[in-house]
């Protein structure tokens, strides 16, 4: 573990402690925030954890790879009841931030309409098209179920003040951004406890789907679940890249890709039978044909259809000097359509000034995107995994960080940090069959463990869940 990761779980172990005595009806509510966006705009904090003077100041000094799970283990089985079975109640799926991605076909397909209720929350941006509502379920918005909690949502902010004003300049309690937004999760956990226990009094329920629990929303009520005796499982929504996106695990499942995240998260401290091999029942659209047929996008791209096609995915300006180098060091251009996927945005991206030949793809879907290419080209991202599903080679421009997983670290020479090394083995592909097959054979043997494709991963977690109730 490097050090920049043992003070960033330092500093959340001391906020664990420190704020012990903030509790809501048994549930402590620091252990039910989202910690990282409580501290990711401190950059004063943020730049301290790199160093070893820092580590002094911290209670929480020897942080341990297990030291987290092992925390939020204990916390579980204080809460944590036997589980109830054979009651027949409903299937709860609860969306946080549009995560969840569950496909129409999915839900028609393995889920029955009558015990099935999918519950979001109100503000969650407009869906992708492929995840819009399905007709014939129950939805409904989690305020439905909520109750006024001011007078307690006071006095649990006035205790959390006071404990912030015991330590002053605190290099974390200290900053304005993380004292408002640690007031504002105060508010949601206080209220999605009242609505849980509420929801789980009305409602007849053998267990519950989240698509993450790293957010108050989701976490609080996986843990309202746990003292029910409810089992929740939950959806992993893209590639582990570093422990801060997935630790603690906090759901009695976590439904993984494939072997890589059963081995990190036992090493990491979690329960025996605590992740299941599932998918995600979004990669089961890839198997899909394209919704346009790749002459027709090629022509509204205006590519040349006598070219490859490269599918070059990026993420904002993230990176923009890489990839420049990148693209200027490519020795085979000439024969190259390389059509530029911005993620999340639509604008124009600089690249596409500085570079000549490189086209733009605006409001095109993704998978359209990836059947239509013959190869893609992607920062660390989920992408680079959906890309190899369908059966795509994938170059991958890779930039450890703290934390770090290593999740492509198996692929080779087709994950490079350097942006000129990568050009030069992806313009070997193009220029020497033995790289190609050397490619080819490299993304076979990943997805061997990554991701298994026999079975369909709707159908995966359907089973899954009969097996709970």
């Amino acid at each position: 573990m490097d050090l920049f990761t043992k003070n960033y779980w330092g500093v959340y172990l001391d906020f664990l402690d420190d704020f012990s005595d903030l509790v809501y009806k048994g549930y402590p509510i620091a252990y039910l925030c989202h910690y990282r966006s409580l501290i990711r705009e401190n950059e004063g904090l943020m730049g301290k954890l790199e160093t070893a003077a820092f580590t002094k100041a911290l209670k929480n000094k020897r942080v341990e790879l297990t030291s987290i799970q092992t925390r939020f283990n204990a916390f579980k089985s204080e809460h944590q009841k036997t589980w109830r079975r054979g009651k027949g109640g409903k299937i709860v799926f609860h969306d946080v931030h549009d995560l969840l991605r569950v496909p129409e076909e999915t839900f028609l397909r393995y889920f029955d309409k009558k015990k099935t209720l999918i519950i979001e929350e109100k503000g969650m941006k407009e869906r992708e098209e492929s995840f819009s509502r399905v007709k014939g379920f129950d939805y409904q918005y989690f305020s439905e179920y909520s109750e006024d909690a001011s007078e307690a949502i006071k006095l649990m902010k006035k205790k959390a003040k006071q404990i912030l004003h015991s330590f002053p300049g605190h290099p974390m309690y200290s900053d304005e951004t993380f004292k408002e937004r640690f007031l504002i999760q105060v508010m949601k956990i206080v209220n999605r406890i009242n609505e849980s226990i509420l929801l789980l009094k009305k409602v007849n329920i053998s267990a519950i789907v989240v698509a993450s629990t790293h957010y108050p929303e989701s976490r609080t009520l996986v843990m309202v679940a746990a003292k029910n005796g409810i089992p929740t499982v939950c959806l992993q929504h893209g590639i582990i890249s570093g422990e801060i996106g997935y630790l603690p695990k906090v759901a009695d499942i976590d439904a993984v890709y494939g072997q890589f995240e059963m081995d990190w998260y036992k090493e990491r401290g979690a329960k025996e039978k605590g992740a299941e091999i599932i998918g995600h029942p979004r990669f089961d659209l890839i198997s899909k044909p394209p919704t346009i047929s790749r002459e027709e996008l090629e022509n509204q791209l205006g590519l040349d259809a006598s070219k490859k096609n490269v599918l070059l995915i990026v993420r904002g300006h993230a990176n923009y000097t890489s990839w420049d180098q990148f693209l200027k060091k490519i020795t085979v251009k000439q024969n190259l359509n390389i059509v530029l996927k911005d993620f999340p945005n639509h604008k124009v991206h600089p690249l596409t000034k500085s570079q000549k030949n490189l086209f733009r793809s605006p409001g095109r879907k993704l998978h359209d995107l990836i059947h239509m290419s013959d190869v893609v080209v992607t920062y660390f991202s989920t992408v680079a995994l959906e890309a190899m599903i369908a059966g795509k080679v994938v170059f991958i421009l890779d930039q450890p960080f703290g934390g770090y997983s290593g999740y492509f670290s198996k692929m080779g020479d087709l994950v490079q940090e350097d942006p000129g090394k990568l050009a030069s083995i992806f313009s070997d592909y193009f220029l020497d069959n033995k790289v190609k097959v050397y490619a080819e054979q490299m993304v076979k043997s990943f997805l061997s463990t990554a991701y298994h494709t026999h079975k369909n991963s709707g159908e995966r977690l359907s089973t899954l869940l009969k097996q709970l109730l």
